[in-house]
């Protein structure tokens, strides 16, 4: 053997480890892929399945009668208008309160 076949051999032998590695990471990278669109699809149709359970109880189906058909309540809310916060409402009525006294400070004043 001499130095250029040894060389070949190791090229040949460093060629196909690469190839593998870089096979390993394309078959990671597709599997990756295929596991988002899955994802994506599951948030979907959870988000189908919510809607529809919340339109079977509007059309007056209990949990219970669902339930017995053997569809359960869905993990996630169906989603929609968000609700307004408690704060806001309490200022709203603060601010009035304070108008009231006010008000009321200012009438007791003027029949003094």
């Amino acid at each position: 053997m001499d130095i250029n076949d040894i060389a070949a051999k190791a090229a040949a032998k460093i060629d196909a480890a690469r190839d593998a590695k870089v096979a390993a990471v394309k078959n990671a990278a597709a599997s990756g892929v295929e596991l988002q669109e899955a994802a994506q699809l599951l948030a979907a149709a959870e988000q189908k399945y919510a809607k529809d359970y919340q339109s079977a109880l509007r059309a007056t189906w209990t949990e219970t009668d669902l339930k017995g058909f053997g569809l359960d309540a869905p993990t996630k809310k169906a989603g929609g208008r968000p609700r307004g916060t408690k704060t806001s409402r309490q200022t709203n009525s603060t601010d009035s309160t304070s108008s009231q006294n006010e008000a009321s400070a200012g009438v007791a004043s003027t029949h003094q």
